[in-house]
């Protein structure tokens, strides 16, 4: 089998099987696609058919090492780390799918990184960004305002609340359902702050559409003022403006609400396990890093005020 002919069927395995957002698909399929060019320039080929028995263990180190010499791009070890990760789920998915038998990913070690903790909002400013004053009455205030109160009440993903509609609700129970990663569907409780909110918004969204005579997405239950749906672009501008109103971290996306979400919850004693199933992680060791952003604040904590904070030891 030939490389190209390779990277559709892997790309078809994503879609199809695997459910990827856009972006990770997009970055699976860019980072095989930099190996068909590297290949190519390798061989000198002007041909599609670069045959998988070519790249072999040294090819894949030189196409890697290619990204850490390039002077004229700066390459962090977290997106070579991310290539090497392609590397190795495309050639599983050859080798499982009885496509092809060699795995010259095998022996790809990847290079440490340091764990950067998530940008989490403190809950002084959580409580803050929810006074009246920073939202408007009209539809697309109330909108905003259902869409910080859910992020941070439930801790879902941008794409999981783009995609929201309104069958994935139950209003009397207070609980939404969602598809996450690998169409991996949880049931997530809602606060009662977010569900009144959710209906205020829901309310007016049919009063402005109909007294503007638009058409709109009844599908999902977030509208852009076109009446399309949300898009993940207007969604970060959307939490940018309210979290800057508030806090002074550098992130303001919809992660950092999730991030938040999580480590609040952590904060005031919820079982590890339950967050993990709320977040909708496949393993424990991902919703582990909030453990360590609870630890660093306590950690801050002391050090402003204990008085022997400083001495050696401790």
């Amino acid at each position: 089998m030939n490389l190209l002919s390779a990277i559709g069927k892997f790309s078809d395995y994503l879609i199809d099987e695997k459910n990827y957002s856009r972006n990770t698909l997009i970055n699976y399929v860019r980072d095989l696609d930099d190996l068909y060019k590297f290949a190519a320039r390798k061989t000198e080929s002007k041909s599609s058919k670069i045959e998988l028995e070519y790249i072999d263990e040294d090819t894949l180190k030189g196409f890697l090492a290619s990204f850490i010499v390039d002077n004229e791009k700066k390459y962090s070890k977290k997106t070579i780390s991310r290539k090497i990760s392609t590397l190795k789920s495309f050639y599983k998915f050859l080798n499982r799918k009885k496509l092809y038998n060699d795995n010259p990913s095998k022996k790809l070690i990847f290079p440490k990184i340091g764990k950067n903790l998530p940008y989490v909002i403190d809950e002084k400013s959580i409580n803050e960004l929810f006074d009246d004053k920073y939202f408007s009455k009209d539809v697309f205030g109330l909108r905003d305002r259902a869409i910080i109160e859910l992020l941070y009440s439930t801790g879902i993903r941008l794409r999981e609340l783009i995609d929201l509609s309104l069958y994935n609700i139950d209003l009397k129970n207070n609980t939404i359902r969602v598809t996450g990663k690998g169409r991996k569907e949880r049931i997530i409780p809602v606060g009662v702050l977010a569900i009144e909110a959710l209906e205020k918004y829901l309310v007016k969204r049919r009063m402005y559409f109909e007294e503007k005579e638009m058409d709109y997405d009844r599908t999902v239950i977030f509208n852009a003022k076109n009446g399309k749906k949300l898009y993940p672009a207007l969604l970060n501008r959307i939490t940018d403006k309210y979290i800057s109103k508030v806090s002074e971290i550098k992130k303001k996306s919809p992660h950092v609400l999730r991030h938040t979400f999580a480590t609040h919850l952590l904060n005031r004693g919820a079982d590890i396990r339950a967050v993990k199933d709320l977040l909708g992680h496949a393993s424990l060791s991902t919703t582990q890093i909030y453990t360590h952003v609870s630890v660093e604040r306590l950690k801050e904590v002391y050090k402003r005020s204990h008085p022997k904070a400083d001495r050696k030891g401790i």
